[in-house]
């Protein structure tokens, strides 16, 4: 609301120079003596005056649209930790691809067509491809995590936050949410940017 309130005292700043300019104009008189320097235009000021008031609206619907669209962001990242989420407890299957049993790309393939409607290749390695590569310390909701290296990789689980993370475990036979202690990952990939 401030950022509103400082457009409008510009807005009505620019009209009351208008004003003025147009009362200096018309009490002016006619004719202008051949030695005087014309005198700057009271207008002259008003070109630059509308772009800065230009430039300044713009960069608050700059503000507004980076919002809106990370607003947009956060709501998919929810979606996608939501359905995983949902998801705790369905048994591992080894090439499990349906709630009926996942291994731990099924779990990560079928979460992302149900949450945001985006479909992941069947194999970890093969979803590790995808994305874009994050630091370890700038992990995001939702980001994939895996383990291995390039053809290598083994294990891909889903980022839940607060170094959490969901994924199909081998060991607990079902769909989990662990600490990261507890099975350290390679590297993470973002899809949702």
């Amino acid at each position: 609301m401030v950022i509103y309130r400082d457009v409008f005292k510009r807005v009505r700043a620019l009209a009351l120079a208008c004003a003025l300019s147009a009362a200096v104009v018309v009490s002016a008189p006619c004719e202008a003596r051949a030695d005087e320097t014309p005198a700057e235009s009271p207008f002259s000021q008003i070109g630059t005056f509308a772009d800065e008031i230009k430039d300044y609206v713009g960069s608050l619907a700059d503000a507004a649209n980076e919002r809106a669209a990370e607003r947009e962001r956060a709501g998919r990242r929810e979606a996608v930790i939501g359905t995983a989420m949902d998801l705790r407890g369905v048994p591992y299957v080894y090439g499990g691809t349906t709630p009926s049993g996942f291994d731990c790309s099924g779990f990560t393939r079928w979460v992302y067509e149900q949450a945001l409607g985006i479909e992941l290749p069947r194999t970890a390695a093969e979803q590790s491809a995808m994305g874009e590569s994050v630091p370890m310390d700038g992990l995001m909701p939702g980001d994939l995590l895996f383990w291995g290296s390039g053809s290598g990789v083994y294990h891909v689980a889903i980022y839940a936050g607060d170094g959490e993370y969901i994924h199909a475990s081998t060991g607990r036979g079902q769909i989990v949410r662990q600490t990261m202690e507890y099975f350290v990952p390679d590297f993470a990939k973002r899809l949702i940017a």
